[in-house]
């Protein structure tokens, strides 16, 4: 008996010394909020070996580029960017990847899609072509194969009818 009142006193006092630490702990900052201890992140480096987006890009804007593309095509960094050979890890620099280059024909054929949508007379498209415009999400953008349609007959030519009756 005096063995499991010695258990419950331990056992109760863990569980009281557990909702103290849990109550003086400070509660965590609001969504979007950064913890008053930890610094700004530092922007990204500039991006090397650009040749079908703008050479001014900066390392946030290209991060955030890159993700939209993740979406758009439903693949990771590795689908276009070739593994760095030491670090088993996507670099960016590197062209052994033959995707890449077809990534960038992609992306200099929208950007062409873009500059003459712009200039087209009576403007009817307000976005933009994107990646996601043809891919929706897939890295191989399914086919589109039109309706078949029934085969026009040509109409046999008027024949001439003769005139009503009373009209003779």
């Amino acid at each position: 008996m005096l063995r499991l009142v010695r258990t419950l006193a331990v056992l109760s006092a863990l569980a009281l010394s557990s909702c103290l630490t849990h109550a003086q702990t400070p509660a965590a900052p609001a969504a979007g909020t950064p913890p008053a201890a930890q610094a700004p992140r530092p922007p990204r480096p500039a991006p090397t070996n650009i040749k079908a987006l703008p050479k001014d890009i900066t390392g946030d804007q290209i991060s955030a580029l890159m993700r939209e593309y993740e979406g758009d095509l439903g693949v990771g960094c590795g689908f276009c960017h070739a593994s760095d050979p030491v670090t088993k890890r996507p670099n960016a620099a590197l062209d052994t990847n033959p995707m890449k280059e077809t990534a960038r024909y992609m992306i200099t054929m929208t950007a062409d899609l873009n500059a003459h949508l712009d200039t087209m007379p009576g403007k009817m498209y307000a976005d933009p072509v994107t990646c996601g415009t043809c891919h929706r999400g897939e890295k191989h953008p399914s086919v589109f194969v039109p309706a078949q349609r029934a085969p026009q007959t040509p109409r046999p030519p008027a024949a001439a009818t003769p005139p009503p009756p009373s009209a003779r």
